[in-house]
């Protein structure tokens, strides 16, 4: 049974960097456009929108953060042999024998 969890990690970091490139791409897109008009226009964000923002980047900072570190942990503990069998059970040993 092949273990796919550094398969999945992998894949979110992919995902997070083409949705990434992805967004900054439309942004390029967007100022190209506003450079070729002539009007220009310059918008505040009021409070409750940019309190909407931080709140939702902060979620998705917590969440990203916990879920990495979960998945992360758990490979470690339960599906990394060398992990185990090296630095875990050699750390237990000389605890033991304290």
């Amino acid at each position: 049974m092949e273990c796919t969890d550094p398969y999945v990690i992998i894949l979110l970091q992919i995902a997070i960097v083409i949705f990434t490139a992805f967004a900054a791409f439309k942004d390029s897109s967007i100022r190209k456009q506003e450079k070729a008009g002539s009007a220009s226009a310059t918008v505040a964000r009021g409070e409750p929108s940019m309190t909407a923002l931080y709140s939702m980047y902060g979620a998705t900072i917590k969440v990203i953060l916990i879920v990495i570190d979960f998945i992360c942990s758990t490979y470690i503990y339960y599906f990394s042999t060398w992990f185990r069998n090296t630095v875990f059970f050699s750390l237990k040993q000389k605890v033991n024998s304290d």
